[in-house]
């Protein structure tokens, strides 16, 4: 017992040092690709003069300065169909109860209504696997939304007593 978890133990440590290795190398991938445009972004602007970087500034702030007051302005007397519509959330109508115990059923099926249902179940199957057939299949099982969990339940419960 004590060799596997000393094994284990190396796996997890080799594991962790390579995780370890990987964001290592992101980190100094970044800090060159930073490196680069820092430098990039220096050689542009060498020529800058401390009048032009005092123009740049005061634009910058003017430009946000007018963009957050019009965004704020805007919101409280802007136009009321722009709001966003909430929609309640309901309770799905072919919804089965999880917490409740199933019901139980007393009737035998024969095997022939077995048979009918089996393939029953295959016809909707290929009809969903044919594209021809997409659109009847879709059909069905939205005008009968429980049709094929009913048919999933019906042969459980054969299948169920089949056994006893």
């Amino acid at each position: 017992m004590k060799f596997t978890s000393k094994r284990n133990s190396k796996k997890s440590d080799v594991v962790a040092t390579a995780k370890n290795n990987l964001w290592q190398k992101f980190d100094q991938a970044n800090l060159r690709l930073q490196y680069k445009c820092a430098n990039w972004l220096e050689r542009k602007t060498a020529h800058f003069t401390r009048l032009n970087w005092i123009v740049i500034v005061l634009c910058f702030t003017v430009f946000t300065t007018g963009c957050s007051i019009y965004l704020i302005v805007n919101s409280f007397s802007g136009n009321k169909n722009r709001n966003i519509t909430l929609t309640p959330i309901t309770k799905p109508t072919n919804l089965i109860p999880l917490k409740e115990k199933p019901l139980e059923l007393n009737t035998i099926i024969s095997e022939t209504e077995f048979e009918k249902i089996t393939s029953f179940r295959r016809y909707m199957d290929s009809l969903g696997r044919s594209p021809t057939g997409k659109k009847t299949h879709d059909s069905i099982v939205l005008n009968r939304p429980g049709l094929l969990d009913s048919l999933t339940i019906i042969e459980n419960y054969y299948y169920s007593h089949l056994k006893n």
